[in-house]
């Protein structure tokens, strides 16, 4: 429905307007020129597309913003909206991280040397003892005597801690005695006397450190370990078999402990199998740590004094994993391992897997001797042959390796002879251990080494004379029975072994004689049964009586 707006509307267009009156039109030239410059109102569509049915390709806007007369004083219309400004940069306070503090440089343990210390003061005993406590020289061997430098003369050490109360010119001339008895010898001197002239006089004599009281055994302590910080002395012997079952393990645990206990050397023994390692079993012993847990370490030192089992006073054990482990070692590793062990004893004894890894190579390559373990076999004969020639190619060492035969002289078995195997190899076997089952089987079995099982077997002396070659030092002391399986008070009987040497056995039971009258009784007694038997075998019994008068009936 239209509303009245609309037919209001309506009806004023149906209305008849007046006619308006007709102007004449006069056009001039300026006219015409003027009416072409105008702007046409709109642009003609194209010929081709006179309908606009193709879309444009830019069209313009619909209309032109607004525009604004009016402007601010920034220059914005009045409707403009101004732009965000940024927010203003908050200051943000540093936060104070608290610096670490630097940790105290801890010192380095002292390797194994021996340590003569010398007073002449009384009160500088209770310093020295207190220095001998320290745990930084647990590693070394301190001897403390009285008597200052002239005490020195009579004893041989690494290392002497003398304190004197020699004025200048007597001091010099004991220090060139002493200096003549132990050229090598590192000197620290405790002296009373600060002068300058003795410090230069004290240097030309490679007097290592002056120190003047008071000093407390710390300050000491310090000044030692600065001294053997880089130094590692020990001599390292390694042990592998040519194959496999050939007894390198076995040679190797019998070798530390002749020469801890026979040569009184600190001797360290590392069971480097790492999947069948079998030394901790061999010496009872049950370590917390193992070769691995050393090699993982962030502090290789510390680990490494904490895996130590001691098995003597003298032995110390680094076990192998008591579970199977793989063999793969990093060679920086290694060699950090290989510098703390060093300085943790005089002798340093590896059982070396029969692998030829890496670290294998590297270890046999750096080691002062060589132990090479074959069997009179082929197989024996061609691993020694290829080892030997690769050592000799690679190493700088005075000493060669060493070839000792195991297992000889095996029962049924055919062997290569002695003269045939050091021809092939180049080189003569130093040592040849025959086969003797029931001697190594029994020090297994009650966890003892070969010495303190039979001392008197060859194979024991043969243990000797084999240390003795490799270290240069000499048996000390008998077999420590303590140490071992104490040997029941009977007196033993002894029997010849199958090395021709004499072994111990268990006692056998004594025959007693008999006295003379339990011997005469005896006799008796047996002469009356005797008797009594004979007696009764030859007795007839009685005849029948006869009729009177004799006579028989026909």
């Amino acid at each position: 429905m239209l509303t009245a707006a609309q037919k209001a509307k309506s009806r004023a267009r149906q209305r008849t307007r007046p006619a308006k009156a007709e102007a004449t039109l006069e056009l001039t030239a300026g006219d015409v020129i003027a009416a072409d410059a105008e702007e046409a109102p709109f642009e003609p569509p194209p010929l081709d597309d006179i309908f606009g049915c193709e879309e444009a390709e830019d069209d313009e806007a619909p209309f032109d913003p607004p525009e604004f007369e009016f402007e601010d004083e920034t220059g914005r219309g009045f409707l403009a909206v101004p732009p965000p400004e940024p927010p203003p940069p908050v200051a943000v306070a540093p936060i104070a991280t608290p610096e670490p503090e630097p940790q105290p440089q801890r010192d380095r343990l002292l390797p194994a040397i021996s340590i003569f210390a010398a007073y002449d003061r009384p009160e500088s005993q209770a310093l020295l003892k207190e220095l001998a406590a320290d745990p930084r020289l647990a590693r070394a061997e301190m001897q403390i005597a009285r008597g200052g430098i002239e005490a020195a003369l009579d004893h041989c050490a690494d290392l002497y801690v003398l304190d004197t109360t020699l004025e200048r010119g007597p001091m010099l001339a004991a220090l060139d005695r002493l200096r003549a008895h132990a050229p090598t010898a590192n000197v620290v001197i405790l002296g009373a006397v600060n002068d300058i002239a003795l410090l230069r006089d004290l240097a030309a004599r490679h007097v290592s450190d002056y120190i003047v009281p008071p000093a407390g055994a710390d300050r000491i302590a310090r000044s030692l370990c600065a001294l053997f910080e880089d130094v590692e002395p020990a001599h390292v012997i390694a042990v592998i078999g040519a194959r496999g079952g050939i007894g390198a393990s076995t040679l190797a645990q019998n070798l530390a402990w002749v020469i801890a206990e026979r040569q009184q050397q600190r001797t360290t023994l590392v069971d480097l199998d790492l999947s069948l390692g079998t030394a901790a079993h061999n010496f009872r012993q049950s370590p917390s740590a193992a070769v691995r847990d050393v090699l993982v370490s962030a502090d290789v030192e510390q680990t490494l004094t904490q895996s130590l089992t001691a098995v003597t006073p003298r032995l110390h054990l680094l076990a192998a994993p008591k579970h199977i482990d793989a063999l793969d070692i990093p060679q920086d590793a290694f060699d950090e391992l290989m510098a703390n062990l060093r300085r943790t004893a005089h002798f340093v004894v590896l059982d070396l897997p029969h692998a030829w890894e890496p670290w294998v190579r590297t270890a046999l390559r750096d080691a002062d001797e060589i132990v090479i373990v074959a069997g009179p076999d082929l197989a024996s004969l061609r691993n020694a042959d290829n080892m030997l020639k690769l050592l000799r190619s690679e190493r700088d060492r005075p000493s060669m390796p060493a070839v000792v035969l195991s297992m000889n002289e095996l029962p049924k078995r055919p062997e290569i002879p002695l003269k045939d195997f050091a021809q092939a190899l180049k080189s003569d076997p130093v040592m040849s251990f025959s086969f003797e089952p029931e001697l190594f089987g029994a020090a297994e079995a009650d966890g003892q080494t070969i010495f303190e099982a039979m001392p008197d077997s060859k194979a024991a002396l043969q243990l000797d004379t084999l240390a003795t070659m490799l270290t240069g030092h000499e048996p000390k002391a008998p077999p420590v029975l303590e140490l071992v399986t104490p040997i029941q008070p009977q007196s033993r009987r002894q029997r010849v072994a199958r090395s021709g040497f004499i072994a111990l056995q268990a006692p056998l039971p004594e025959k007693r004689r008999s006295s003379g009258l339990i011997r005469a009784v005896g006799a008796v007694a047996a002469l009356v049964a005797v008797g009594v038997w004979y007696a009764g075998q030859h007795t007839s019994p009685n005849p029948a009586p006869q009729e009177a008068g004799g006579a028989y009936r026909t």
